[in-house]
């Protein structure tokens, strides 16, 4: 049974990142007692030094840390805390969790445990909504969890056909299987990153519905009964269910047909008497129909641009409403004025499978001047692959649709994320799209657009090369400028460049960053150009007017095995936990055959054969944790004895 709303000054933050940076301030704006939970990767970080209380919650691992019920409670009954604000992710949709803050006699800032368990089940929350008199897409929510239903089921619904964990969030879980033979190993796939993610396999069927758009109604209730919608995102731009750039209004949204999704939204948040803020989603095809997917009930990663079209405190109503207050407006009063546009930026390598990236991060930006839009962020300089990959949100807000989308692109080419590889060109790529531009993209526009490599002005690599040539000095010598071969490698490719001469080129320190790194601020063309650099053990990181390539130093390394490829060494890409092992010794395999299943980042990635052959070996193990480049199996090239 849930408690009464009601008033508090003491709040613990059950969450990190961004989230929890935007609730500390929150909360210190309202001249509240902010209490920071962390871990030991975050013990430096922005929410945690903003807030007057902090407590050390575990070790990094989400399980021993931001997921561990039993410590966050102690730390919450140590500290005083009369209210709780779990964010979104980790423990913001575990009414369990809901339902033991409010037994310790503290104010669950979100929706009811009832609410969330209702809507956390996919397959109860579709009986609701069709309860409800939401429109549904065609599938399957049964009981019957065994393997043979869901194939049989499946097939009957006809292919293409979406899998999705029924306790899921965030496109974990989640796989779309165009056949009857992938359908097992999907499943199996799926069932792995639910049980990990949500320590609950049961998986729910949809019919896959392409060329549709990802359309969510933000609503918002209070403990009296009152319910509203705030209108409309649109996040249609995806890449494997992981939304990549969101925005309000939804192009091209008449205004019947966002009174018909907000009524639908409004009924559902209705039937299970809800209170606070929670997101309906829908897919809208072509032809104007919608269909529900699902309800999570806590606020969206992407609920700033709601806030920058409405004029909305989302969060400040967050705690009104779990005070007891009720809503300030009614729907008459909900106004959407100019367009804004959300880009998640974060830390992985597009050019690389989108592989997650670790290290120390610095945030520079070439004009000098920060961008005039709205910037959230975890503030944390070190990226470790133990949460996420998420390390910013650039928002941009416009009269337009398009002044608010070169205003984005804008402050995503001035801006800088040094020391680690980002998308941050990819999302100016995306922005500068046609497709984008012009409004056309759908639920599947990622997932065949193809991952342009953008080239790179010559002027980079050479300052990268003059750099880890001399430092900050040019070369010269008695005898004339000396001429460095300095040997530059970018993923696969290797560049050599001649760092003699720097010409017109000026090197200003900028001091270093928390591991020791140097900075740099480089000016071209008697200062009228401007870059920047960083130089680390491994290499150096140097941007030039939007552009940014990482080079690491191979000048002195020891040559590359003749091994790699012609070997069969099948090597982790990253850091991570291995959660399947697929090859077994003595098989023969294809090229393209998945070897291994890691986890990282809360992410599965499927490590691939790049040649046929036998296995003749196997290193990994299920449940191990592996570094980056780790041997994981080998596999005899055919014809090879």
């Amino acid at each position: 049974m849930s408690a009464l709303a009601r008033p508090f000054s003491r709040v613990l933050i059950a969450n990190r990142g961004e989230i929890a940076v935007r609730v500390v301030r929150e909360i210190n704006a309202l001249g509240m007692t902010a209490i920071a939970i962390y871990s030991d990767a975050d013990e430096h970080t922005a929410h945690v030094m903003s807030a007057k209380v902090r407590r050390r919650v575990g070790p990094p691992a989400p399980a021993l840390s931001y997921l561990n019920v039993e410590a966050i409670l102690k730390i919450a009954r140590e500290t005083g805390a009369e209210a709780v604000h779990p964010g979104y992710g980790f423990l913001a949709e575990n009414a369990d969790f809901a339902q033991a803050v409010i037994d310790a006699g503290m104010v669950w800032i979100g929706p009811s445990p009832e609410a969330i368990r209702a809507m956390g089940d996919k397959g109860a929350a579709k009986r609701i909504a069709r309860g409800a008199g939401v429109p549904l897409i065609p599938g399957y929510d049964g009981d019957d969890q065994s393997d043979p239903t869901l194939a049989r089921e499946a097939a009957a619904i006809g292919w293409p056909v979406m899998i999705k964990a029924a306790m899921g969030g965030g496109g974990r879980g989640m796989r779309r299987v165009e056949a009857a033979e992938d359908f097992a190993d999907a499943l199996a796939s799926a069932r792995r990153e639910a049980k990990s993610a949500f320590a609950d396999d049961r998986m729910i069927l949809e019919k896959a519905i392409d060329h549709a758009r990802h359309v969510e109604i933000q609503v918002f209730g209070d403990s009296a009964g009152n319910i509203v919608h705030l209108g409309e995102r649109d996040c249609s731009v995806q890449r494997r269910n992981q939304k990549v750039i969101e925005e309000a209004p939804a192009p091209g949204m008449t205004a019947e047909l966002r009174a018909a999704m907000g009524a639908a939204a409004v009924s559902l948040a209705r039937a299970v008497t809800y209170a606070n803020a929670g997101t309906v989603e829908f897919l809208l095809d072509r032809s104007g129909e919608f269909y529900f997917l699902e309800m999570n009930t806590r606020i969206q990663v992407e609920h700033p641009v709601t806030e920058e079209v409405t004029g909305l405190n989302l969060v400040r109503l967050q705690f009104e409403v779990a005070m007891g207050k009720p809503l300030p407006i009614d729907q008459s009063g909900v106004t959407i004025t100019g367009h804004a546009i959300e880009a998640r930026l974060c830390a992985e390598d597009p050019e690389d499978g989108f592989k997650p990236q670790r290290g120390t991060l610095t945030f520079e930006n070439f004009s000098g001047e920060w961008p005039a839009v709205r910037l959230d962020m975890a503030g944390t300089p070190v990226v470790s692959g133990d949460y996420d990959s998420m390390i910013a949100k650039v928002i941009a807000k416009g009269a337009t649709r398009e002044e608010a989308r070169v205003k984005l692109e804008a402050a995503l080419a001035d801006m800088l994320p040094l020391g680690i590889r980002t998308n941050r060109q990819f999302l100016r790529g995306l922005l500068n799209d046609t497709v984008f531009i012009n409004a056309e993209m759908e639920t599947g526009w990622l997932n065949r657009r193809e991952t342009v490599t953008p080239a790179t002005d010559e002027r980079v690599s050479r300052i990268a090369a003059l750099l880890l040539a001399r430092g900050a000095e040019r070369g010269w010598s008695s005898t004339g400028v000396r001429r460095t071969p300095v040997l530059l490698k970018e993923r696969d490719r290797t560049l050599r460049v001649d760092a003699g001469d720097g010409g017109d080129v000026k090197f200003v320190a900028r001091g270093q960053d928390r591991d020791g790194n140097a900075l740099f601020a480089v000016e071209l063309d008697s200062g009228a150009t401007r870059a920047l650099a960083k130089v680390m053990a491994s290499g150096v990181h140097v941007g030039l007017e939007g552009e940014d390539a990482l080079y690491e130093d191979v000048t002195y390394a020891e040559p590359e095995a003749t091994g790699g490829v012609a070997s069969g060494e099948v090597r982790s890409p990253m850091a991570g936990k291995i959660v399947a092992v697929k090859a077994a010794v003595g098989a023969a395999i294809a090229k393209g055959d998945i070897i291994a299943v890691l986890e990282s980042m809360k992410m599965e990635h499927e490590i691939r054969a790049k040649l046929a052959g036998t296995v003749t070996a196997v290193v990994a193990a299920e449940g191990q944790q592996v570094a980056p480049n780790a041997l994981l199996a080998t596999i005899t090239p055919e014809g090879q004895a």
